[in-house]
């Protein structure tokens, strides 16, 4: 054994030498090895390290082994990658630009959908928990931006070009504030729009009543307050029109000092002071018309959307009148009459900047920003990617927004807060989630579902939130975007947990696109904190955890790919005994061994049977009761576990034997099977081999665990051969069908990037490691790979070359991964 061991290792060194080697250096031929030979070698050595590999952590770390097969098989798109082809190169969707159509025709406005992948997820699940009285609802609310196209944002040296009967009708300029992310707009001078009659107030305060408490005695009730979604007030007094009400604006008096004209600068003293005993009161102040955020929002929650824009919007009376809101948002809840799924909404109002340069100067000539250098191909990799026609560049030439909604502190008060504007960037958002891989949305995804589990009910809107974790993702994407590996995705993701439980230890979270803006800054310590703790408990014990919230995750068709059976995973983790796991009949009580007499006189002789008989009756149905008692606690325990769900607490054993380790594979491998059969009408037959291809490492890893396993593991395998064989010669019918004549291959071509993926389709040479380059978005290059150093396919030789060409000198030289 020890032999065989060694030499495998040996072969192995010598493999990994030829695969690594330079084309320059490489001789023709390798002991008699000829280049489809090293593909071969190559494909067995990853198969034999990838096998390593799993065998390892099911050994050592049982929970990241359970917690990794357990995400592989959870979907939440039926293809991801044509999800992602379809929204990176659209501006917006379909649904959008309609709505955008409706509202500009009706209300003077437009919208913005930053969520489009969430819509596409929420198109294939529903979140609904295991209680009784829960009802389905969508895994997270879709926020709509509605702005507001009566505010245009100008330059400050922009002299303003609309009369007052042309639209829009307000220009204003941007004013920074104190607070980084925040700023004011102003109404540039001249414009008709200004009110003319106002009382102007010098002591300007906002109107959400100032604490008189100082900061040593100051609570957390003020900004929890401002948390807390309240009833929309309709306002019926105020008239709705195509103007803004006074409410949505504040005069201001600042004091200056009068300059007289540039012409008499140079007079002499006595005419300036004569110029200055002339002036009146009013000459030493200049009045600032400021865009009020908390009459903005007033204004638009309960006149607009209570009277005209909630049913722009396609919101029917009920969700109206039952509609929420905090300063920047509104939260209206909508039934889906088709699929009897509750769908939440929250509507932003907003009004559109251009990009924020002095805000993001950060952001967009980031130091830090990591570059991921390839040795082997000599490939940079970074996200997001930088210079020339980047994605940098491209998020600059997008807008931005502002958001009426102030800061707010903890402690003390914020007299400017009501002037105040929050920058967000929605469209920048979309562009960047369309550019993460499979990997970093699933983890997003999978974020949400324990969010949404664990932290929300108790939170609410004043702790952790949804826009936290997107900021996180941004971080952890930026930070290392190459290593996402599907098939060990659960380990990245504890590791993203524990990056993000950090975060919250510190009590910081810089925004992503505004690095000197916390998001932590404004939430309450005690909210953090018990944030914390639940992703501490879920570091702890993870696979519960996992297989709670994503019990919760339900398909929305039978059409869509196969669930989980989660019941009998856990069944399955928590059993006591392995064996009786795999044969139930292990665990039935035998009866005793009675002993047996012999006696001369025949009478006694019957009566001792008899009496065997009657005892042996009596034993079996005491078995009999007891197994009833057994069975009527299961299902009492059964139903409890269906009120409660899953014992969190419970601990998962460090080892398992080899027949729970049997009966955990077996259910890994049969649901990986039916993905993949799936897969190849859903997605890609990528994905479907990427899943064949785990199964197999399962089904050998059993091979390996014990002799008893082989002949049943063998029947999987022969299941699985079959499956591949059919993936691959659908494939091949597929090309075969919508291409004449296979095209030459040529380099940095798509038709030779086709042909290599034909190819490792007919040779079974998908790789779990190289997942991402496959059927899902790869990472964004910052230099192409260099000719010399792609990963080419062996040239074909004919006989005549391999009998009489041994010797000639080769002309390319071309590796295989």
């Amino acid at each position: 054994m020890m032999g065989s061991d060694c030499s495998k290792r040996s072969s192995q060194k010598n493999i990994s030498q030829r695969e690594f080697m330079s084309p320059n250096m490489a001789p023709r031929s390798y002991g008699g090895l000829n280049d489809g030979d090293i593909r071969v070698q190559s494909v067995v050595r990853d198969d034999f390290m990838a096998t390593n590999v799993i065998k390892m952590e099911l050994e050592e770390n049982v929970q990241a082994f359970l917690l990794n097969n357990i995400i592989m098989g959870v979907h939440f798109f039926p293809d991801h990658k044509e999800v992602i082809n379809r929204l990176q190169h659209v501006p917006s969707t379909p649904e959008e630009k309609e709505m955008s159509k409706t509202l500009l025709k009706d209300e003077t406005m437009e919208c913005t959908y930053p969520d489009a992948i969430l819509e596409e997820v929420n198109k294939n699940i529903i979140f609904r928990t295991m209680d009784e009285y829960s009802k389905s609802e969508s895994l997270l609310s879709k926020r709509i931006y509605v702005i507001n196209d009566l505010i245009e944002v100008v330059s400050s040296n922009e002299i303003p070009q609309y009369l007052s009967i042309d639209k829009p009708c307000y220009q204003v300029k941007i004013e920074p504030s104190s607070k980084k992310g925040y700023v004011k707009m102003t109404q540039v001078e001249n414009n008709s729009a200004i009110l003319q009659a106002r009382e102007y107030d010098e002591n300007y305060e906002p109107t959400p009543g100032p604490s008189t408490r100082s900061d040593s005695d100051y609570d957390y009730s003020t900004i929890t307050d401002l948390r807390t979604p309240k009833p929309i007030e309709v306002d019926t007094n105020t008239e709705r029109r195509d103007t803004l009400p006074e409410s949505c604006f504040t005069h201001k008096k600042i004091k200056q000092f009068p300059m007289k004209s540039l012409g008499d600068e140079d007079d002499d003293d006595e005419m300036n002071l004569d110029y200055l005993a002339n002036l009146n009161e009013e000459d030493f102040f200049r009045v600032i018309v400021y865009i009020n955020s908390y009459g903005f929002m007033n204004y638009f929650q309960n006149v607009l959307f209570s009277t005209s824009l909630g049913k722009s919007l396609g919101f029917n009376e009920d969700a109206i009148c039952t509609a929420k809101a905090i300063p920047g948002k509104i939260f209206c809840d909508d039934l889906d009459i088709e699929t009897n799924v509750y769908k939440s909404f929250e509507i932003i109002p907003a009004v559109s900047i251009p990009w924020p340069d002095d805000q993001t100067i950060e952001f967009v000539y980031r130091e830090d920003r990591p570059t991921i250098f390839d040795t082997r191909t000599g490939t940079k990799y970074q996200w997001p990617t930088t210079g020339p026609a980047s994605m940098i560049e491209d998020i600059r030439n997008m807008t931005a927004v502002l958001v009426p909604k102030g800061y707010a502190k903890k402690k003390g008060f914020n007299k400017n807060s009501n002037l105040e504007w929050e920058i967000n960037f929605p469209k920048a958002e979309r562009y960047l989630e369309a550019r993460m891989s499979h990997a970093q949305m699933k983890c997003m995804l999978i974020l949400f579902t324990l969010l949404r589990t664990y932290i929300t009910p108790v939170t609410k809107q004043n702790g952790l939130l949804p826009e936290h974790i997107r900021s996180h993702m941004y971080w952890e994407c930026e930070t290392d975007y190459r290593n996402w590996p599907e098939h060990r995705l659960g380990t990245k993701i504890l590791r993203v947990i524990k990056d993000l439980q950090m975060r919250l230890f510190e009590g910081s979270l810089p925004d992503f696109f505004i690095k000197d803006r916390d998001l932590f800054e404004n939430i309450p310590k005690k909210y953090l904190n018990y944030a914390q703790k639940i992703l501490l408990q879920i570091l702890s014990n993870p696979v519960p955890f996992f297989i709670k919230a994503l019990k919760n995750v339900r398909y929305t068709s039978g059409k869509f790919y196969p669930p989980l059976d989660f019941k009998e995973l856990y069944d399955g983790i928590r059993s006591k005994s392995g064996a009786v796991l795999v044969n139930p009949n292990l665990g039935m009580q035998s009866l005793p061994q009675l002993k047996k007499r012999l006696y001369r006189d025949p009478e006694q002789q019957m009566k001792h049977i008899k009496y065997l008989k009657k005892k042996e009756q009596i034993i079996r149905d005491r078995i009999k009761q007891k197994e009833e008692e057994e069975k009527s606690k299961e299902i009492n325990v059964f139903e409890i576990n269906d009120d409660n769900d899953i014992d969190l607490e419970e601990s998962i054993d460090k080892e398992l034997d080899i027949w729970k380790t049997k009966a955990i594979i077996v259910i890994f491998i049969k649901h990986f099977i039916e993905i993949a059969r799936k897969s190849s009408i859903l997605s890609t037959a990528e994905q479907a081999l990427f899943y064949l291809k785990q199964a197999s490492y399962l089904a050998k890893i059993l091979e390996d665990t014990a002799a008893a396993f082989v002949e049943e593991m063998g029947e999987y395998r022969q299941i699985i051969a079959a499956e591949e064989a059919r993936v691959k010669m659908k494939s091949v019918r597929t090309y075969s069908s919508t291409e004449e004549k296979p095209p030459t291959p040529v380099r940095n071509s798509i038709s030779f990037q086709y042909n290599e993926i034909n190819q490792q389709l007919k040779s079974g040479s998908i790789k779990l490691n190289n997942l991402q380059a496959s059927y899902v978005n790869g990472m964004q290059p910052v230099q192409p790979v260099p000719p010399a150093m792609r990963n080419l396919k062996p040239a074909q030789r004919s006989e005549s070359y391999k009998q009489n060409g041994q010797n000639a000198k080769r002309k390319n030289v071309a590796f295989a991964e």
